[in-house]
């Protein structure tokens, strides 16, 4: 049914007018788009890949694909315009990332392994050393429950039976020492003392 003058109008939000605008054609409205999401694609991209000039060139990218989109109407939602450009953004790093993966050889940075960092080594080296002080400090049946559960790994009822004990108090002494551990080196240390601080000849 047609609308005349006096008929109410709908308001309309403005990333909503900047998607309508964009699909019509209008040069102005796509400026303003880059201009608006230039900054947050930037800080994704670099985020994500640590490099400041590839983050330039897939911000450009994405911007790019975001326009191609809104001029084709492929949005459905243009209230959510923010969400959709985030989602071109992750789209577009995550298939560079594939591609990469899929041709190292095309890329001469890839074959490059950067030095270590001396710092994060040292930094590391510590950590390693503060986790085993912790470790030392631990009852003997403890320093076996983590043994058997995280190094061998067996499970807890198998744990719970070779050290003649309960399923229950097991599980409550493992999870009594990861929240310790987690209190008081971090929640990434949970794998790390797992995997790289525990070994037969420490406990």
């Amino acid at each position: 049914m047609a609308t005349d003058a006096t008929s109410p109008q709908v308001p309309v939000g403005k990333d909503t007018w900047l998607v309508l605008r964009i699909r019509d054609g209008d040069p102005q409205a796509e400026e303003e788009l880059i201009k608006s999401y230039r900054r947050a694609v930037l800080l994704i991209a670099t985020v994500r890949t640590r490099d400041r000039e590839l983050a330039n060139d897939l911000s450009q990218e994405i911007l790019i694909a975001v326009l191609q989109a809104l001029r084709a109407g492929q949005i459905r939602e243009s209230e959510k315009l923010g969400a959709f450009v985030q989602g071109t953004a992750r789209n577009v790093i995550n298939n560079y990332f594939r591609t990469r993966a899929r041709h190292p050889e095309s890329d001469l940075e890839a074959a490059e392994i950067p030095a270590a960092d001396p710092i994060v080594q040292m930094e590391s080296v510590e950590r390693q050393r503060l986790v085993r002080q912790e470790l030392s400090k631990l009852s003997r049946t403890d320093q076996q429950i983590l043994l058997l559960s995280m190094v061998d790994g067996h499970s807890l009822a198998e744990v719970a039976r070779r050290l003649e004990m309960s399923h229950d108090a097991v599980r409550a002494r493992k999870s009594r020492i990861v929240r310790r551990m987690i209190n008081k080196f971090g929640r990434t240390c949970h794998n790390e003392f797992a995997h790289d601080h525990i070994s037969r000849s420490e406990l």
